[in-house]
């Protein structure tokens, strides 16, 4: 590769790359080898220490204080916690069988209205019934019908 790129090609990235075949060919699939969880939790850990004389015990203190209270929290009666707090992207729409093609949401975010014209809104009926899965049983029947 030498002979065909200039020294200047061969940055830290162009040289990733190369080895990066070879990696997953001993590493197998990424997850089993995925630090990101770890140091998520170890990061948690470290948040815990209050005194840096000690890490460990106020690691461990501050580990069995959010263990009690996730505990308690669970079995509080008339008061918001994390366990019995309202979904905030509720998804369940009433009477959603009524509707063929429902999204199963809500809008987040401002609404605006689109007046489309007439080209516009023959394209987007037409696209409908030719692409969407719950009427392609009538689709097909018309066509035999046809035949």
């Amino acid at each position: 590769m030498e002979k065909i790129f200039p020294p200047g090609f061969f940055t830290i990235m162009v040289h990733l790359l190369i080895h990066l075949a070879a990696e997953a060919k001993l590493g197998g699939p990424v997850h089993y080898r995925w630090m990101y969880p770890i140091e998520r939790f170890l990061m948690r850990l470290k948040d815990y220490v209050r005194n840096r004389a000690y890490p460990e015990g106020s690691i461990a203190e501050g580990y069995i204080a959010e263990e009690c209270l996730t505990f308690c929290s669970r079995y509080l009666e008339g008061v918001e916690t994390v366990f019995n707090r309202p979904q905030r992207n509720c998804d369940i729409i009433e009477n959603a069988d009524v509707y063929k093609f429902s999204s199963g949401g809500r809008v987040l975010g401002k609404v605006e209205s689109v007046v489309l014209d007439q080209k516009s809104l023959a394209q987007a009926h037409r696209y409908v019934l030719l692409h969407s899965d719950i009427i392609s049983e009538s689709r097909r029947l018309v066509r035999l019908i046809e035949i």
